[in-house]
């Protein structure tokens, strides 16, 4: 892969960040990677070749690139750092003899005393994590300490694809940014173009386990005019972390010399965040905690019926005041609702039993038992998954090697049921 022609364009009223990406080894058609924003923090973004560097790296992996040629010098801290990511991914993901992208690039040769003023931000999504990261802060560090969250960066081109319903969240979370003093920074990028759009295995797998810390890493970068450290919220807990794409391992090795890369929150629960968030009244009436953006209305940024919004609802049905906003379509949750509409996974599962012990100290027996019904179809689900993965798989393996599918067929013709069909 190979990165040139670094530059700064106009964009009609927008300003833009822009580099050509050609991969060398793999099919993909070359490409422009761009990160913008609107004219107001213009002199906030740079033409920083550390930003293309970290949203290519990843995707260079993946795609078996054996090179990553950046045009621009790159600050040495972070080639390690990324060295470092790719160590975690391959331990994590890949086979042991995968191979590690090849960075080459030119090394940073002089470094300014003082570039810029000390000045934090935060990813600044409207969920739970982003406004506990922000409470946290403003509860424990002074305004004047250089750590104490000044920006909140809102990105549109990832879970938020229309530039129109990117507005209903931006109207929203600019009453919360002008309540906690802090500029609410708009951010427009193409990064989801590394990855073929209906690509399910890179916009699910590769996305969740891999490549989200980059790419907040990689758009906090375009923003070391303005920045120097950056927050990325965790959503997890120490007991409950597992490698995943952003983690605390792997987001503070996107940092350079010149800008920090923090993974915040992982010391709070989210039955914590939540109540602290709760305690804060303009963030509960513009909480938004749904991704399905496609839903979103002016005024009405979450859809209730989501496994994320429903778990959000539940907490705040335990902590009491889940009839004190109005950013769901119903004040309150019922065991219908739960029943109909709440299905748990395995990557969020460790949520709920302290939200089933709230409920049932406020006495909501019968929720709470809703939610209980509904870890146990999981449980059930997920037993019969590793029994196929451990038991099922490797038989029908050998049989369609040794004997053509033969058995599979003959089990089919007498029981076209069960886990092995």
């Amino acid at each position: 892969m190979r990165i040139e022609n670094l530059r700064i364009e106009k964009n009609g009223e927008r300003l833009r960040t822009v580099a050509n990406v050609f991969w060398e080894d793999c099919s993909r058609p070359a490409q422009e990677l761009y990160f913008e924003t609107n004219e107001n923090f213009a002199d906030s973004l740079t033409c920083n070749p550390h930003a293309f560097l970290v949203a290519c790296t990843m995707p260079a992996m993946h795609f078996g690139e054996h090179r990553l040629s950046i045009e621009g010098e790159i600050c040495p801290e972070l080639k390690d750092g990324l060295m470092t990511v790719m160590n975690w991914m391959r331990f994590w993901w890949y086979n042991p003899s995968r191979r590690l992208v090849t960075i080459e690039g030119k090394t940073i040769s002089e470094y300014p005393e003082q570039r810029i003023s000390e000045r934090a931000g935060v990813f600044f999504s409207g969920g739970i994590d982003a406004l506990s990261t922000l409470v946290v802060n403003r509860m424990g560090y002074p305004l004047k300490h250089p750590g104490s969250i000044k920006d909140g960066l809102l990105v549109c081109g990832l879970e938020i694809p229309d530039p129109v319903i990117f507005k209903y969240v931006l109207d929203s979370l600019s009453v919360l940014a002008e309540n906690a003093n802090i500029s609410l920074v708009p951010i427009f990028t193409n990064i989801r173009s590394l990855g073929p759009e209906d690509d399910k295995v890179f916009w699910g797998e590769f996305w969740r386990k891999e490549f989200m810390g980059a790419t907040l890493a990689a758009i906090a970068h375009a923003f070391a005019n303005r920045l120097t450290r950056v927050s990325i919220n965790s959503s997890d807990v120490i007991p409950d972390i597992v490698p995943y794409g952003t983690h605390p391992l792997v987001d503070p090795c996107f940092s350079s010399s010149d800008l920090r890369i923090r993974h915040e929150g992982i010391t709070l629960s989210r039955l914590e965040k939540t109540r602290m968030v709760s305690a804060w009244a303009p963030a509960l009436q513009n909480l938004r905690v749904c991704n399905d953006a496609k839903l979103y209305q002016p005024g009405r940024l979450n859809c209730g019926k989501c496994e994320k919004c429903i778990r959000t609802m539940l907490t705040l049905k335990a902590l009491g005041v889940l009839d004190k906003t109005t950013v769901f379509p119903d004040h309150d949750i019922s065991v219908e609702l739960i029943k109909a509409n709440l299905t748990v996974e395995g990557d969020v599962i460790m949520h709920y039993p302290e939200i089933i012990s709230a409920l049932y100290e406020k006495g909501h027996h019968e929720i709470a038992q809703a939610i209980q019904g509904k870890l146990c179809e999981y449980k059930t689900r997920n037993n019969r998954i590793q029994l196929r993965r451990k038991l099922i798989e490797p038989i029908i393996k050998f049989d369609e090697e040794h004997f053509n599918g033969f058995i599979r067929n003959i089990k089919r013709n007498f029981y076209s049921k069960g886990i092995w069909n």
